[in-house]
């Protein structure tokens, strides 16, 4: 974005606070909220909750107003008790601004308010770029996200510029990355490049904005940011000032994130385990997940981590040696032996079962020496409706399967 279009625009142990909370499955709403809060536009962007709303910026005049607002502190408060992050602003002038002058506008967001963070606007796609104040532009927003970390509370930071980038050199430096901004699901469909980096990384590290985009598209634009890796997401129809208010489909739009049928996955294994006696228990892995909308569940395990090869048909994002399903409230484990897209399978003995936890959480167990002593495997979970037509898949999550019990927890995989 451009300096002239500020005002209506987003113009190691740091990732540990942030993504211990982010539901990872989940596409999550990040709200670019550029009114002040406590404001009725800024109390319609809150008011579905932390369920679909995950994030909310207060900008208050493109973050360079420094003065203490009583009720713009109440209102932020509020927001943060319903169990959405609230982030400050401020912009960086593609890397131009003064340093001393951006840890001014720092300074005043967390001297003021209880925020979550910070948000760096206009930020330039080169970190290797040389810049005026420091060296590279690595340097110098590096310089400036470790600033946040030293504040007291919480410390998430957002890097915008606003489209793809070739490498993954800001991943080391900022919690989130917003490698997509613009205007209209067409131009995000053909334009936006996928580069294969962005797929090391979990999707809550990444935020897609579109806007000028009509309420009939919402469903395609969240399943083409899903496959794109990105966790965070806003959609809205406005074009000339697209953050000055929610969209007209706010609503449906926080019931499509609401109504994922998978969220929050969780897996783990253990070895085998003997007692005094000598008898073996075999080792087993576990997946679990948040599954209330749902009648009938597969769950894809790409044991060679290799999506080319096994079952690859449906729609699905990896090349499955084995699925596990349920048959009513059984769970079965079966073997593929077709070739790509063929739908030939055979039920192998696993001793697998799917038990129902906590109302709408869902587990699914199975012996892990079943699938052909693979150490590591990736794995994706489709959620199917009564009639076993699909209706959302997760994300593609890996786990390993390493002699070391509880090996892989989504809510705290860092990279």
């Amino acid at each position: 974005m451009t300096s002239a279009q500020r005002g209506v625009k987003l113009s190691g142990w740091l990732i540990v606070l942030f993504t211990a909370v982010m539901a990872a499955g989940q596409t999550r709403l990040g709200a670019p909220s550029y009114q002040d809060p406590g404001s009725p536009q800024w109390t319609a962007w809150a008011a579905p909750g932390a369920k679909a709303v995950g994030m909310m910026i207060v900008n208050l005049d493109n973050g360079d107003d420094e003065t203490y607002y009583p009720s713009v502190d109440r209102a932020i408060r509020a927001t943060r008790k319903q169990g959405i992050f609230v982030i400050g602003y401020t912009y960086t002038e593609y890397g131009a601004r003064d340093p001393h002058i951006v840890r001014q506008k720092i300074d005043a967001v967390y001297r003021n308010y209880l925020v979550d963070g910070m948000f760096f606007d206009e930020a330039p796609t080169d970190c290797t770029a040389s810049n005026p104040f420091l060296p590279t532009e690595f340097l110098y927003y590096e310089a400036l996200t470790n600033y946040v970390h030293e504040k007291a509370g919480a410390r998430i930071t957002v890097i915008n510029p606003g489209t793809y980038s070739p490498s993954d050199c800001w991943m080391g430096i900022a919690n989130i990355l917003m490698n997509w901004e613009d205007q209209g699901l067409a131009t995000y469909k053909n334009d936006y490049v996928d580069y294969a980096w962005v797929h090391k990384y979990p999707p809550d590290r990444f935020w897609h904005i579109i806007y000028g985009m009509g309420a009939d598209q919402v469903q395609t634009a969240l399943e083409l940011a899903k496959q794109r890796n990105a966790g965070w997401v806003y959609l809205t129809e406005e074009t000339s000032n697209p953050y000055a208010s929610p969209p007209k489909y706010w609503a449906a739009e926080t019931a499509a994130v609401e109504q994922q049928a998978v969220q929050a996955p969780f897996a783990s294994a253990w070895p085998d385990a003997f007692d005094a006696q000598g008898n073996r228990a075999p080792g087993r892995t576990s997946i679990r997940w948040d599954g209330a909308s749902a009648d009938n569940w597969q769950i894809f395990l790409d044991t060679d981590q290799n999506a080319k090869t096994g079952y690859d048909g449906g729609g699905i994002s990896v090349g499955a040696e084995y699925m596990f399903a349920n048959d009513g409230s059984t769970g079965r484990l079966w073997q593929y032996t077709g070739t790509g897209a063929d739908w030939s399978w055979k039920e192998i003995a696993a001793h697998a079962a799917l038990d129902p936890l906590d109302p709408g959480v869902q587990a699914a167990s199975f012996d892990t020496a079943s699938l052909g002593g693979t150490k590591a495997l990736n794995f994706q979970i489709r959620a199917l409706d009564a009639d076993g037509h699909p209706i959302y898949d997760s994300y593609v999550l890996p786990v390993s399967l390493g002699n070391t019990g509880l090996v892989f927890d989504i809510t705290n995989h860092l990279q």
